[in-house]
């Protein structure tokens, strides 16, 4: 690429595409680019298929629209379209070395239902950590995730349609990034919340494990898989909102895109207690079993997971869409669906009958236990983090989502109000510290020689906070005897 006159010029398998200059001229960035046909009409339920291509030069100096999705102020309100399926590129300003800059690929949170690659700004990461920043759109709600296939016996609709869309997406950075100056070699998906339970798919899919060599968990993984009875629930609930029967069923090829928006806003309605998009264990794509899928061998690289200190404050605190309702008493049924009531009993004694105690119990139940067994099972050196500091809006403290605010500009729309406060010069180092750390996992495969490996008989985390980094493991030893290795389902 170093010959070309124009540096912002590359190659694609699907045709030239020109960049831009951004960041005051620090780095390059190539927006809105298709990494699969749009999957819109006849390609509405089906896999990702390629690009047919263009002619000439396609101009990639702006993000293209959103993948269909409800317009929400904590997200997003820009106009989406249908199966837009594309992704956007962040190079350092320059050629790159011998042999490519290392790529994050980083994969949007949402629960399913919203997001978007560009809510995300790779420049800064990019030009600092002299990597390629990638991000991406996938399709999300009915579109991404109903299980029609299983529901209707039809095996037109694409099980798990919008993890499949991850999957061409890593695709195809593996085989273009390259033109970019990236090293396909060195590709570390991240992903955050939905995002990290993507990342923890590709992490144990046979065909795309090989093409990863790191992976960074924030806030999600596994337990936000459903099973396949809960599945066809879903897309049984959505099929009647839709007005879809099996008499009928062309009709959801020529529905309104924004029919599929309502359907979704209706079963946020009536079934205020659940994840309603969500990847599903349908026995081709994914395993068939919970067990099975807990017991995949996952790809042997280097690992960062953790979460934070409060992730649970957001569904208990403000009004939300997502776990409506769910307070200690339907906590402790869904984990008497799982264990004995004895177990339980002794677990719901560990925590306050509190606003408090019942944020602990969900952030411990949703989210630290199920990075532990995710991180003990992985068969190669892992790091776990827990994020500390906490805003004092709304009482949530170190909430779902606050990290996001130390490690990109302005993310998934979270407001600035959450930074508010002093202690400006502390949370600007603690920013520095968990840049240096993430780039430092993209580049050479650990966080930094101050952080400490975890193993299930050392379980060391690492705490980032105001006080600088430190290493906690009596505590999380005494949670994890008293959690086990028991995984409980998100609803």
């Amino acid at each position: 690429m170093t010959g070309l006159p124009d540096p912002l010029l590359r190659e694609t398998e699907a045709g030239w595409v020109r960049g831009k200059s951004v960041g005051e001229g620090q780095s390059w960035a190539w927006l809105g680019i298709p990494y699969a046909a749009q999957a819109a009409g006849s390609l509405r339920f089906r896999p990702p298929q390629p690009h047919t291509g263009w002619a000439g030069v396609r101009e990639t100096h702006s993000f293209g629209p959103d993948v269909l999705q409800p317009l929400d102020p904590s997200v997003t309100l820009t106009p989406s379209v249908e199966g837009s399926l594309l992704l956007n590129i962040w190079t350092p300003a320059r050629s790159a070395p011998a042999g490519g800059w290392p790529v994050l690929f980083w994969l949007h949170g949402g629960a399913f239902r919203a997001g978007s690659g560009r809510l995300y700004d790779g420049r800064e990461l990019s030009a600092r950590g002299e990597i390629v920043v990638v991000t991406v759109n996938y399709r999300l709600g009915p579109l991404g995730y109903a299980n029609f296939g299983s529901l209707f016996a039809d095996d037109r609709f694409a099980p798990n349609a919008g993890f499949q869309d991850q999957v061409a997406a890593l695709r195809w950075v593996h085989a273009n990034i390259s033109a970019f100056g990236g090293d396909p070699a060195r590709i570390t998906a991240a992903g955050q919340s939905a995002g990290a339970a993507g990342v923890s798919l590709l992490l144990g899919h046979a065909p795309t494990a090989p093409l990863l060599a790191g992976a960074i968990l924030q806030s999600g993984g596994l337990n936000q898989v459903s099973d396949l009875e809960n599945s066809l629930d879903i897309a049984r609930a959505y099929a009647n909102a839709l007005g879809v029967r099996r008499d009928n069923l062309n009709s959801l090829w020529t529905l309104p895109p924004r029919a599929f928006v309502a359907a979704l806003h209706t079963l946020e309605g009536v079934r205020k207690r659940s994840l309603n998009s969500r990847p599903f264990l349908d026995g081709v794509l994914l395993p068939a079993t919970r067990a099975e899928l807990l017991a995949r061998p996952l790809a042997p690289i280097p690992l960062l997971i953790g979460a934070n200190r409060e992730e649970y404050s957001l569904f208990v605190r403000l009004p939300d869409r997502i776990f409506q309702k769910i307070d200690r008493t339907y906590l402790a049924h869904k984990l008497e669906q799982e264990a004995s009531p004895e177990w339980v009993l002794r677990l719901l004694s560990a925590y306050p009958d509190t606003l408090e105690g019942l944020t602990a119990l969900g952030t411990d139940l949703f989210f630290h236990t199920p990075n532990d067994v995710l991180a003990d099972a992985h068969p190669a050196p892992h790091w776990r983090y827990r994020l500390d500091w906490g805003t004092k809006v709304a009482g949530l403290g170190a909430t779902h989502g606050m990290e996001l605010l130390f490690l990109w500009p302005r993310p998934m729309g979270l407001s600035s109000t959450l930074m508010r406060g002093g202690q400006v010069r502390q949370r600007a180092a603690l920013s520095e510290r968990m840049h240096t750390a993430w780039l430092n996992f993209v580049r050479e495969g650990n966080p930094g020689p101050d952080w400490q490996p975890g193993s299930a008989e050392d379980p060391n985390v690492n705490v980032l906070s105001l006080a600088g980094l430190s290493v906690e493991s009596e505590a999380e030893r005494k949670r994890r005897t008293l959690w086990g290795d028991q995984v409980v389902p998100m609803p």
